[in-house]
């Protein structure tokens, strides 16, 4: 199975797309599973399962991406927001009693609300060490180097704000077609990331069109 499990719809006021264009490009490509997660609301997670609930071999992962105090964390597999602002354990309790598992998104990029050094010792049940923003920086290494030393498993997600981001980088697993089984599959550590970074004119264009929607 191919999961994207950070995608942003047009419920984040930085996103283009569609629930339903995301969807559709993601089933094009060849995807199994997808998380739409949101900043800080799951409202377009729940679009996005509505979107694709008549599809039995295809997967939408309940999502949604929060700001903690200390940075953004991703809840995989909760079916109510977190609020924001809450410490990065606090918020970690907060999706665990909800039913999910929490993820630490980018985490070693500052200007994106990574977790940075708080993730070194944070109880997290998985971390991004595949971000198709940042495949040949420094974060992702990073990343990389603290889930092996601490055994923590392993997310490739392509963090897509357009459609054409959408699979850059993905996490492949062996799981059922079911949420809820997808995330006991990422919480025992059978995942394998890879993916390609999203293309820099691509992020060019997605930045300045942001630029020019705050000036409109």
């Amino acid at each position: 199975m191919i999961l994207d499990p950070h995608i942003h719809s047009t419920y984040s006021s930085d996103s283009t797309a569609s629930p339903r264009d995301i969807v559709k490009k993601a089933r094009a490509i060849g995807l199994d599973a997808i998380a739409v997660a949101d900043h800080n609301t799951i409202k377009g997670s729940m679009a996005t399962i509505k979107e694709a609930k008549d599809f039995k071999d295809f997967v939408v992962v309940p999502a949604m991406e929060i700001s903690s105090s200390k940075g953004h964390i991703v809840a995989l597999g909760i079916n109510e927001d977190v609020k924001k602002g809450l410490s990065p354990e606090e918020t970690v309790e907060t999706i665990r009693n909800l039913g999910g598992i929490a993820v630490a998104a980018h985490p070693f990029v500052r200007y994106r609300e990574g977790l940075c050094d708080k993730v070194r010792d944070l109880d997290i049940d998985a971390i991004e060490t595949m971000n198709s923003r940042y495949v040949f920086g420094y974060s992702n290494w990073r990343a990389k180097n603290l889930a092996v030393k601490r055994n923590i498993p392993e997310i490739g997600s392509s963090d897509a704000h357009f459609l054409e981001a959408i699979g850059s980088c993905v996490t492949e697993l062996d799981a059922e077609y079911s949420y809820e089984n997808i995330i006991e599959v990422i919480l025992s550590g059978k995942t394998n990331v890879y993916g390609d970074r999203t293309p820099l004119p691509l992020i060019l264009k997605e930045v300045i069109n942001k630029k020019i929607k705050r000036l409109g």
